[in-house]
C-alpha cells in the first residue's frame, strides 16, 4: 500500500477532526527558526544586524570609489567596459534585500538588507518604545540611501520595501531621496532625543558606552552637512542650512566621536579580520592586491619634487609596508613595466606624461610597489614584492624598512578599522565650505585645513597602539617632521593666487586623510575635480568619460519591470543629481 493510500484511508475512518490541527501544525513549521519574524525578534540583535548589513554596504561602495580615484587599483583600460551592470549587485542586494527580495536577491542575501531590516527594525523598536535603536536605525538607513544616489542616480524609495504589494517598484529622483534622507535623520535626532525612550541596545557596534546618544545625534547632524555640501552645486539653500548646523556647534570635531567599524582577529568561523588584511597578509605568495602608484606617490614624492622623501608626510609607513626596499628583483617578468619606469630608460608611452612634471609609471621609488591606474596587463609573479596596505586602518603591518614578507602573523593581526567618518573630513568639509560659499562659521579655510591635516596624522600615528602594535621608535616620525609637514601645507596654501588653487589644497589633503575611504573621495572629486592633478590610464591614450555613476545593477534592470533603461556604454558619463559640471571635467 502506498502512502497515498494509506493517508487517504485514515482520513476516510474519521481522522478528518485532526485535519484542521495538523495544517496548522504544518503552517508554523513554515517558520524558519534562523530568521524569527519581526513581532518576536530581539530589538538590540535586529540593530546589529542592521550595522553589519550597513558596514558589509559601505566596503563594497568604498572599494569602487577608491579604485576610481586612484587609491586602489582600477583595471580599466575603458571607463565604459570596466565594470558591467553584474558588478554591483552586491551593493545593490546589501542595501535592499529583503524578506520577498523585490529586487531579485539572492537567498543568501534575502534577510541581510540594510533598508529592510531598519523598516522593520524601526516598526518594532517604535512599539516597544526603544527610539534609541529605532534612531540608529534610521540614520543607516538614511546613509545607505544617500550613497545609493551618489553612486546609482535616481534609486527606488518611495516605493521600496512594499513586498508582495509591489515586486517592481519605480525609482525617484536622486533630489527626492536625498529629501527623504535628510528628513529621515530628522527624524532620528527627534528618536535619540525622546526623553521617554527604554533603554539603549547593550551593543553597539558603532558607538558603544554612556555617550552612545550623543554621538548618534552628532554624527546624524555631521551626515546632514555632507549632503548639503554635496549638493552646493544645485541648491543655493544649502548655504543657510550649512551656517546652522555650524552655528549649532554639535558636528564630529572631536576623534573620540569618530563613526568607524572595527574588525577583530579571528581568521575563521567567522574571518572578523579588515578585508585589505585578509588580502595583503597571507602565507601563499604574498600580498594579494594592489595600491594605486598615483596614491603612493601622493604620499610619499608629489611635494618633494617627485622623488619619495620618508620624511615627509607623517602618515606613510602607517599607510604603507613595503615588502622590499628596492628594485633589485624587478625584470621583465616579475615587473614588465619596469624598463620603461623612471628608474630603467624612462621611455613612457609617447602620449604619456614622465615623472616628475605629472604623476609615476610603473614604481615610484624606494621599493613601493604598486599598479598605475588603468594598466589591464596580466600580473607578473611580484607577490612577493607588492606593498601592503599598513597597520593604518588595516592593522597591517608598520612599515620599519624590514623588508620582509607578509606573513599571515604581522602586525595587528587585522584588527583595524573602516573610517567611515572622520573628525579630520568634517574639518575638510568645514575648509571647503569657508572657500567657497564664504560660511567662516566654524573659522577661516586656513585654520580648517591646518586643524584637518593635523588632526589626520594624529589619529594615523596614535592607531598602532589600539591595535597592540609597538613602532619601532627609530622610524616613529619626531614632533619636528610633524610640524615640518603641516607647515609645508599651509605654505603651500599661504603661495596659491587663486580660490581653485586653494582648493585644490583643502581637497588633496582631504583625499590623502581618507586612505581606506573610497566614498567620500569619490564624491569629492566629481564635485571639486580635486586633486587636479589624478594620474592618467597609462594603457590606452583615450580611455572616454570617466564614470560619474555606475550602472544600474543587473538584478535592478533585468529583474524589475519598472526600472529605467540601462545606462548603455557610452553613457558612462552620465552624472547624479548634485553633479553639474561638464563632461570632461574628470578624467
Amino acid at each position: 500500500m502506498t502512502i497515498k493510500k494509506i493517508f487517504t484511508g485514515l482520513v476516510a475512518i474519521g481522522v478528518l477532526a485532526g485535519a484542521s490541527s495538523c495544517k496548522k501544525s504544518l503552517n508554523d513549521l513554515l517558520n524558519n527558526p534562523n530568521y524569527p519574524g519581526t513581532t518576536t525578534a530581539d530589538v538590540d540583535l535586529y540593530l546589529n544586524q542592521v550595522q553589519l548589513s550597513f558596514n558589509n554596504f559601505w566596503v563594497t561602495a568604498s572599494d569602487y570609489g577608491a579604485q576610481l580615484v586612484r587609491q586602489q587599483q582600477w583595471v580599466g583600460p575603458f571607463y565604459r567596459n570596466a565594470y558591467t551592470p553584474s558588478t554591483f549587485d552586491g551593493e545593490w542586494e546589501t542595501a535592499y534585500a529583503g524578506g520577498n527580495a523585490p529586487f531579485g536577491a539572492s537567498a543568501t542575501l534575502a534577510y541581510g538588507g540594510v533598508i529592510p531590516n531598519a523598516d522593520a527594525l524601526i516598526k518594532l523598536a517604535t512599539s516597544q518604545k526603544k527610539y534609541i535603536q529605532s534612531g540608529i536605525a534610521k540614520v543607516l538607513k538614511a546613509f545607505t540611501l544617500a550613497t545609493l544616489v551618489d553612486d546609482f542616480g535616481d534609486v527606488p524609495f518611495s516605493q521600496a520595501n512594499q513586498g508582495n504589494a509591489n515586486t517592481n517598484p519605480k525609482v525617484d529622483q536622486g533630489a527626492a531621496v536625498y529629501a527623504g534622507a535628510l528628513s529621515l535623520l530628522d527624524s532620528a535626532i527627534t528618536d535619540l532625543k525622546n526623553p521617554d525612550a527604554a533603554p539603549g541596545p547593550a551593543n553597539d557596534l558603532y558607538y558603544p558606552g554612556s555617550t552612545e546618544v550623543a554621538n548618534w545625534v552628532t554624527f546624524a547632524k555631521t551626515l546632514k552637512l555632507k549632503l548639503y555640501m554635496q549638493t552646493r552645486l544645485v541648491d543655493p539653500s544649502v548655504t543657510s542650512k550649512i551656517t546652522a548646523l555650524l552655528t549649532e556647534n554639535d558636528l564630529i570635531n572631536d576623534p573620540s566621536q569618530d563613526f568607524v567599524f572595527k574588525y577583530g582577529t579571528s581568521i575563521t568561523a567567522p574571518d572578523s579580520r579588515h578585508e585589505h588584511y585578509g588580502l595583503d597578509y597571507v602565507n601563499s605568495g604574498g600580498v594579494g592586491e594592489y595600491i594605486c602608484n598615483y596614491f603612493m606617490w601622493m604620499v610619499t614624492a608629489q611635494k618633494y619634487g617627485g622623488s619619495v622623501n620618508l620624511n615627509g608626510d607623517p602618515r606613510t609607513r602607517y599607510y604603507f609596508y613595503r615588502q622590499s626596499n628596492s628594485y633589485s628583483w624587478a625584470n621583465s617578468q616579475t615587473c614588465p613595466c619596469f624598463v620603461n619606469s623612471q628608474y630603467g630608460n624612462s621611455n613612457f608611452p609617447a602620449w604619456y606624461p614622465s615623472v616628475p612634471d605629472k604623476t609615476p609609471y610603473c614604481v615610484i621609488g624606494k621599493g613601493y610597489m604598486g599598479r598605475d591606474h588603468g594598466d589591464n596587463s596580466g600580473a607578473p609573479p611580484d607577490g612577493s614584492f607588492r606593498t601592503a596596505f599598513g597597520v593604518y586602518p588595516a592593522a597591517g603591518q608598520f612599515d620599519g624598512d624590514q623588508a620582509q614578507a607578509v606573513t599571515l602573523s604581522m602586525g595587528g593581526l587585522g584588527a583595524g578599522i573602516n573610517p567611515i567618518w572622520l573628525s579630520s573630513f568634517t574639518s575638510f568639509l568645514e575648509a571647503e565650505a569657508a572657500l567657497t560659499l564664504n560660511i567662516t562659521t566654524a573659522g577661516a579655510p586656513r585654520d580648517l585645513l591646518q586643524a584637518g591635516v593635523q588632526t589626520s596624522i594624529d589619529k594615523v600615528m596614535g592607531f598602532p597602539a589600539s591595535v597592540n602594535v609597538t613602532p619601532d621608535p627609530s622610524y616613529v616620525p619626531s614632533a619636528t617632521q610633524v610640524s615640518n609637514y603641516v607647515n609645508l601645507v599651509l605654505s603651500n596654501y599661504d603661495n596659491a593666487t587663486t580660490d581653485d588653487a586653494r582648493l585644490n589644497i583643502i581637497m588633496t589633503e582631504y583625499y590623502l586623510a581618507s586612505w581606506g575611504n573610497g566614498v567620500e573621495p569619490y564624491n569629492n572629486y566629481r564635485r571639486t575635480g580635486k586633486p587636479d592633478n589624478a594620474q592618467l590610464a597609462v594603457a590606452v591614450p583615450n580611455p572616454g568619460f570617466f564614470m560619474r555613476s555606475f550602472y544600474y545593477p543587473s538584478v535592478f534592470v533585468n529583474r524589475n519591470s519598472n526600472a529605467p533603461a540601462q545606462k548603455t556604454p557610452g553613457d558612462a558619463v552620465q552624472k547624479v543629481f548634485w553633479d553639474n559640471n561638464p563632461d570632461n571635467f574628470v578624467k
